[in-house]
């Protein structure tokens, strides 16, 4: 029987993690590579016999380490896969990852070191804004493919604004974009928000306060709280929930366990309906939740809950993470972060495909590899096993299906499929125009 986490164990959790010392680097997937002379899929007779280097900038510890924890077993089951079939063009694949303590300044210096003395060829970082946006503005200059793993969408002329960086992971604007209409036909007109102080949170509000009055809603009132916030009654008290529909809200982890449990005691869950990213239940169970709590993801938890042509290779995939069907760690008390812990698995067999299309050996081929890249198409398989996507060439944004889940009976169920073309929005730059 799998374990469940409950409130006391998760907290435990955080807090020994955020008490862990810098984690050392680590190298991962060292299956050897083909014998000499032995050909590969992808190989090329002039291809360098040097390991490709794949950095990782997860959170291990800190108030993220629950994205961290997953995601960095994602990436290593994904280089240990590649290397059993061959590795890259021929190559070995070798994985280094340093933590980024989910704080701003050691995960940018963990982006340097990753790339400067472990002689990263390529990036996958964090699912922080306030860690990805300036590790993305070091790319350029390190000559590095940078990969963040949860992404604020990009302003024109801002140094994250590069064409070294790709983005496939969650997106506050995509997720505004395909699921305001469905909220507001489904949910109510009158919106309230409880929004953390943090870039994730905040652009969340500002993109559904855009969208929301346009399609005949209205923002009835909206509090700003800190991140780590312990008492929410004062909060509560401060919105206008008795004219309030639909309260939107943006607080994950230990936050999120203080926030249901507060909104139960005081009623709020009897007053309105709550809409939310489900990045504020990642490795939480929702057992916990009443009914009808309503979830805007882009992958769903439970294995029954995934379309049923993706099935099968999120069954193999979970298999190699180590977690079961209902979304919770085998032989331990982990929960999955079902939105996150895919992303360095697709990045990764994104950059096998792309690199074995385009030739690259070194970063001199960077720019031939960017541009294989861009308006990359990839189709449903367990390299893709999230389904297929686009990457729009202008702004290197990957689109793909959307989902809405619910609590229901004490699991997380799929009660509309949002398609990808209702996260289309406007590309806010075009770097193939340079």
């Amino acid at each position: 029987m799998a374990h469940r986490i409950n409130r006391r164990q998760f907290l435990k959790g955080l807090g020994a993690a955020a008490g862990l010392s810098l984690m050392p680097t680590l190298i991962s997937g060292c299956a050897p590579p083909p014998a000499p002379g032995a050909s590969a899929p992808g190989s090329q007779a002039s291809a360098p016999s040097t390991p490709i280097i794949i950095g990782h900038q997860p959170e291990l510890t800190g108030v993220a380490s629950v994205f961290g924890f997953w995601n960095d077993r994602a990436a290593q089951a994904a280089v240990a896969r590649i290397n059993e079939m061959g590795g890259i063009a021929g190559r070995e694949v070798k994985l280094v990852t340093r933590d980024s303590g989910s704080n701003p300044d050691q995960g940018l210096d963990a982006m340097r070191r990753l790339i400067l003395d472990d002689k990263a060829d390529f990036v996958l970082g964090s699912i922080i804004a306030n860690i990805n946006k300036p590790s993305a503005a070091l790319a350029p200059e390190l000559n590095t493919l940078y990969f963040p793993s949860d992404d604020v969408p990009v302003a024109p002329g801002q140094p994250e604004a590069n064409r070294f960086v790709f983005r496939l992971g969650h997106n506050t604007r995509i997720k505004a974009q395909a699921a305001y209409k469905w909220a507001l036909e489904n949910l109510g007109a009158r919106w309230s928000f409880l929004t953390s102080d943090t870039t994730w949170g905040k652009s969340q509000q500002d993109y559904f306060s855009e969208l929301i009055p346009t399609a005949g809603g209205e923002i009835v009132s909206s509090v700003v709280a800190p991140l780590l916030t312990e008492d929410f009654v004062p909060l509560f008290n401060q919105l206008d929930l008795e004219n309030t529909d639909v309260l939107y809200h943006s607080f994950f982890g230990g936050a999120a366990i203080r926030f249901n449990s507060q909104a139960q005691a005081a009623g709020v869950f009897d007053k309105v309906k709550i809409l939310a990213s489900v990045g504020v239940l990642e490795g939480l169970d929702p057992a916990d939740l009443p009914d009808g709590q309503t979830y805007i993801t882009e992958f769903p938890r439970s294995l029954d809950q995934i379309p049923e042509g993706l099935r099968e290779y999120n069954k193999e995939l979970r298999s190699l993470v180590g977690v079961d069907d209902d979304g919770y760690e085998i032989g331990g008390d982990a929960i999955l972060t079902e939105e996150h812990y895919w992303v360095p698995w697709v990045n990764i067999h994104l950059l096998k495909h792309a690199i074995e299309a385009s030739g690259w050996q070194s970063k001199d081929d960077n720019m031939a590899l960017i541009q294989t890249l861009e308006g990359f198409k990839a189709t449903a398989s367990l390299d893709f096993p999230s389904g297929d996507f686009v990457i729009r060439p202008e702004d290197h944004r990957a689109f793909r299906d959307y989902f809405i889940e619910q609590t229901q009976g004490g699991k997380l169920v799929v009660v509309a499929t949002l398609p990808k073309e209702q996260g289309f929005y406007d590309p806010p730059v075009d770097y193939t125009a340079a």
